[in-house]
């Protein structure tokens, strides 16, 4: 049954990439991506967690490759998460904000206005093993209020995050062993829909690798690449966001070997 839902969803996005390719413009967009993330058990014998990760993004303009230059997005989140199994958690974000600011590959963009969100998520975390492979899939269920400045009002829409990551252990045989350095990689895919939503259901492609270490058995540093497609409102002009990107995860929940044998 899985093979089949992946075979299905990649029928969908390769006939999703075909269609019209000719009639689509690229727009190039440099920036620079950087997450913080904390998280630990509310005590020794509760399978109840809190988390927080704060994003911090920063983006090029009018197709300078600075990916310093200007502000893209802040956003703080906090998270209540059960742990259902070793290999399985649950987290639920109730509200998180969002300040985003729109791409700026083209000059008609100077004029499109920044942009306050408010968001609930919904997240499910499941681990596999494999040697030395450390597989995580991660599904995300999100409703989204935006423009909840504007004078008519919010608009909401619903979205679905799919994503699939894989870290490989380089100098050790365990990803959760001290002084660990690994390589770290993902691809995730958006799908849209909603009321106020347009037609651009694809919305967005993420793809990620880098290279991380970890320290103090609970704390782990990533520095690594990231190459994003966006697909905009009229279904023509896609996005293409690439850059470095940088992850600090203090995981402490790490630290309890007991019931522990994963990580964020």
């Amino acid at each position: 049954m899985i093979r089949k839902i992946f075979l299905l969803v990649g029928l969908t996005l390769v006939a999703f990439s075909s269609y019209g390719q000719d009639e689509r413009e690229f727009l190039d967009n440099r920036i620079l991506y950087t997450k913080y993330y904390i998280a630990d058990f509310f005590n020794d014998t509760t399978k109840w967690a809190w988390e927080a990760d704060v994003v911090y993004r920063r983006q090029s303009e009018l197709g300078q490759s600075d990916f310093w230059s200007e502000p893209l997005r802040i956003s703080i989140r906090p998270w209540i998460a059960y742990q259902f199994t070793k290999l399985t958690r649950v987290s639920l974000n109730p509200i998180g904000m969002f300040y985003s600011a729109p791409r700026f590959p083209q000059e008609s963009d100077l004029d499109r206005p920044f942009e306050r969100e408010l968001r609930t998520t919904l997240q499910i975390n499941n681990y596999a093993y494999y040697g030395r492979f450390n597989f995580t899939h991660r599904l995300r269920f999100e409703s989204r209020w935006r423009g909840i400045d504007n004078e008519e009002g919010a608009t909401h829409n619903w979205r679905v995050r799919y994503r699939m990551r894989t870290r490989i252990p380089l100098n050790t045989d365990y990803f959760y062993t001290n002084n660990t350095y690994y390589i770290s990689q993902y691809s995730e895919i958006h799908v849209e829909f909603g009321r106020d939503y347009g037609t651009n259901y694809f919305s967005q492609n993420r793809n990620y690798i880098g290279l991380g270490y970890r320290f103090w058995e609970w704390t782990r540093l990533e520095l690594g690449y990231i190459y994003q497609l966006n697909t905009r409102g009229n279904n023509r002009q896609i996005d293409v966001s690439r850059g470095p990107m940088f992850y600090l995860f203090i995981d402490i929940l790490s630290k309890n070997k007991r019931r522990y044998n994963y990580s964020f």
